[in-house]
């Protein structure tokens, strides 16, 4: 999960609990309120009803109750001497009976009262809820309790509306918390993932860019400033690395001349023993390579550090042609079929040297890795709605798909016995990257039906 919806889920679950927390006080202090208040009318209508038998002195009913606050007909009434003894009913009582209770003097209770009966405000099965309070008192100086009850069905439905509304209003709540919340997040990380989009911008070719850093001085300024004091540090580490390949491809290149040069001084000569001269031939074969190795690091080398091209029309058809004629005698011995088919006036805008040696090592590779017999190699042309596009297929054995791309890093080979069956350095895809690069041009090897594999490059159109 990401960390923005983390802190989102974080941030919501905190103000939802807060919210519900918050809002379970509030609702539960408002139906608290009501039952208080009906408690204290119950109450006073208690006392009012005991102080007019009072003052009426009468131990039997009827009574005349005409001056009471509320009329009793509206509650269920009992007034019980201390012999259990009924003294008074109101007229509810007639149709339900309440239990009294000697453990409790507030509890709340249901019962069941046609409306037929009496209405009362019962709800669909006709249930009421009641409300009861039992309070002592004291009649013609004798002790009394009065069982006094209210219908509280109205009340019971509003606060089953209040339940509702408050539930809707928590899921409304939570569904605006959730999308403020990931809001939030994302302007809380708005500058993480500035670093990180910086971050990823900065690579081998761009090791000089640097994470701007904000004025304000917190825990993102301290990590942009650690980000920039490593790439520091692998800027530094390149440029000794890649100064120390150019100055050692530098210093080998003229040492492996002068043996190779000595080598072929040594086989010239014609009182050569028969078995030195093998070996002489195998000798020289390897330091040929190592010539090769050091010429394509060197250059190498330099394309890495190199930044600006020499810029001029350059036509890819005369060039591919022309390294394609160079290559002829090579194809004839090797007995290798092309099929050379380049669109007239294919110009781009480049390097004529960089772009010479990316055709050289296209059509180097598509030669020393084809068939041994009766291979092909297709070379095609064209213009399109991209740029220029320049297909080189060879047959040859199929590259895993998980390798292709790997097979343009330095001194990668799809098998580690090709350098020394086809003569390879490892690099000659790889230089031709950096110059397709350095072009602003893309380059791809894929596997092709009918056992060709195929490498496409594709250059800014000049025109």
């Amino acid at each position: 999960m990401k960390i923005r919806k983390r802190i989102a889920l974080w941030i919501s679950g905190t103000a939802l609990l807060s919210t519900v927390a918050f809002s379970s006080i509030i609702f539960f202090e408002l139906m608290e309120q009501p039952f208080k208040i009906i408690d204290k009318e119950m109450e006073h209508m208690a006392e009012a009803l005991v102080e007019q038998m009072e003052l009426q002195k009468k131990k039997q009913p009827p009574y005349d109750l005409s001056n009471l606050p509320y009329s009793p007909d509206l509650y269920w009434i009992k007034v019980i001497d201390n012999r259990e003894n009924t003294i008074y009913s109101s007229r509810i009582t007639r149709y339900t009976d309440i239990p009294f209770s000697r453990d409790k003097t507030r509890y709340i209770l249901e019962r069941s009262i046609p409306e037929s009966q009496i209405q009362l405000g019962q709800d669909d099965h006709g249930d009421v809820l009641f409300r009861v309070r039992i309070i002592k008192s004291s009649l013609h100086g004798l002790p009394v309790s009065v069982q006094i009850a209210k219908p509280i069905e109205e009340l019971e439905e509003e606060l089953l509306e209040l339940v509702r509304y408050v539930a809707a209003s928590l899921l409304l709540f939570t569904l605006i918390i959730i999308v403020l919340s990931y809001k939030l997040a994302g302007k809380i990380l708005k500058p993480v993932a500035a670093i990180t989009r910086m971050a990823k911008e900065i690579s081998e070719t761009s090791l000089g860019k640097r994470i701007p850093l904000e004025s304000s001085r917190d825990e993102l300024h301290d990590l942009a400033t650690a980000l920039n004091k490593m790439f520091d540090r692998l800027q530094y580490s390149f440029k000794r690395q890649k100064e120390f390949i150019g100055n050692a491809s530098h210093e080998l290149k003229s040492p492996i001349t002068l043996l190779m040069l000595s080598q072929e001084e040594m086989l010239m000569n014609d009182n050569l023993p028969r078995s030195t001269g093998k070996n002489l031939m195998g000798q020289l074969a390897t330091t040929r390579r190592m010539s090769h190795l050091v010429k394509n690091l060197l250059d190498l080398s330099r394309l890495e550090q190199q930044e600006t091209l020499a810029s001029e029309q350059v036509d890819l058809t005369a060039l591919g042609n022309r390294v394609f004629d160079d290559y002829g005698e090579l194809l004839t011995a090797r007995g290798i079929r092309l099929r050379l088919n380049l669109e007239k006036d294919l110009t781009v805008q480049g390097d004529p040297e960089k772009l010479l040696r990316l055709l050289i090592n296209l059509v180097d590779n598509a030669i020393r890795y084809n068939l041994e017999k009766k291979g092909d190699i297709i070379a095609m042309g064209r213009r399109t709605d991209t740029g220029i596009m320049v297909e080189i297929s060879n047959t040859g054995r199929p590259i895993p798909e998980k390798e292709l791309e790997l097979v343009f890093e330095q001194f990668y080979r799809v098998e580690k016995s090709r350098s020394a069956t086809h003569g390879g350095s490892g690099l000659g895809l790889a230089i031709a990257r950096k110059i397709v690069d350095l072009h602003d041009g893309t380059i791809a090897i894929t596997n092709e039906p009918g056992g060709l594999i195929r490498v496409t490059v594709v250059l800014p159109d000049s025109l």
